[in-house]
């Protein structure tokens, strides 16, 4: 036997032939349970038909960062002490069942677990439609159908709890403006009510503009009494009772006029005046508080209404499956990729060797 040979049976026949007794006789079954879902917000998505119709709908629209965090707390040690506390996974991966270069060690550490948490929990993202494949390996089928259902679950918390507290976020901040209107209006309220005990007046410009009135409706009677008199006078005298009552009439208008005029320019008493210029700013910070508390009560609706389309789902539309036969590992694939790369190491191995000897040589 020539020494190509030998080097051909020893680079490559015997790690072919040991690939083919570990992946023929002691490589553990592995099946796979796969399941599709995708983070989905309430805006409006265009329209479609079929699964596209689905994930795009009015109620889910594409979820964009969302999809990372879920990746990332995918493959967190979060996410695999929360899976532990449901899922005794360690106990599963590391069984004597499991053959031993699949085998997760018993003292493994918490790094040496996520890692090989990792490598049998994949999450696969198509970049085009937002949707992320999850693909749980384990050595039992039940145990990859309950194991890929406790991270579908787990995740979907997350989503829920991150979009409550953006929504919370959102509303607490709206209702905290409100609160602060309704303040300022009570607040304002209750300075009109001090005015009006401490003033016994309930609005000032109302009653000035009603004494105006009364004012006129006074000089009205006023200029027809005087005409009356000064017709009467015409051809009556002094003394007659008909210029007597009127000229009474006069001066009885008169003096009401004069007090009523007084009640609003000054004289006795409070100036009209000088209540209407206090109580002013008092109705315009009224006026200014309920709008604003309306104003308020509008942007609460209006943030309520955005987080509700802002609020992110899951949606699973591919549930776990319980897989019946083992896919993994591919037996014959396993072992010819092993036997083309050990020929592939043996033709470079050659080709650096004939070139070493002909350097050598020359």
């Amino acid at each position: 036997m020539n020494v190509m040979v030998r080097s051909l049976l020893l680079i490559v026949g015997i790690p072919t032939l040991v690939a083919t007794i570990y992946f023929g006789l002691f490589a553990s079954d592995v099946y796979v349970s796969e399941s599709r879902f995708a983070i989905r917000s309430a805006k409006a998505g265009a329209s479609a038909t079929g699964l596209a119709a689905i994930l795009s709908s009015p109620m889910v629209s594409g979820g964009g960062q969302d999809t990372t965090v879920v990746a990332d707390y995918t493959h967190s040690q979060d996410m695999l002490q929360r899976v532990r506390e449901k899922l005794d996974i360690a106990q599963h991966y590391s069984s004597s069942n499991v053959d031993m270069l699949s085998r997760l060690d018993d003292d493994a550490t918490q790094e040496e677990l996520l890692d090989y948490f990792k490598e049998h929990v994949l999450l696969l993202r198509d970049t085009s439609s937002d949707v992320l494949t999850l693909k749980v390996r384990a050595y039992h089928p039940e145990v990859a159908r309950q194991l890929a259902e406790l991270i579908i679950e787990l995740n979907e918390d997350l989503v829920n709890t991150l979009s409550s507290r953006i929504e919370e976020d959102a509303l607490q901040t709206a209702r905290d403006e409100v609160e602060r209107a309704n303040k300022k209006v009570h607040l304002a309220s209750a300075q009109i009510t001090r005015f009006q005990n401490d003033n016994a007046s309930l609005n000032p410009a109302a009653e000035s503009s009603a004494i105006l009135s009364m004012v006129t409706g006074i000089e009205t009677k006023l200029i027809e009494a005087r005409a009356e008199l000064g017709e009467k006078r015409a051809y009556m005298q002094e003394s007659s009772p008909d210029v007597v009552t009127l000229k009474n009439r006069v001066n009885a208008l008169s003096r009401q006029l004069r007090l009523e005029k007084g009640r609003v320019v000054g004289g006795e008493g409070t100036q009209m005046n000088n209540l209407i210029e206090s109580y002013q700013p008092l109705m315009l910070d009224q006026e200014m508080a309920q709008q604003q508390y309306a104003s308020a009560l509008t942007s609460l609706e209006v943030a309520r209404i955005e987080a509700q389309r802002k609020k992110q789902y899951l949606i699973t539309f591919i549930r776990p499956n319980l897989p019946d036969q083992a896919l993994e590992p591919r037996r014959f694939n396993e072992i010819m990729t092993v036997m083309l790369f050990s020929f592939l190491l043996y033709m470079i191995g050659g080709l650096m060797w004939s070139a070493l000897k002909d350097h050598i040589g020359s």
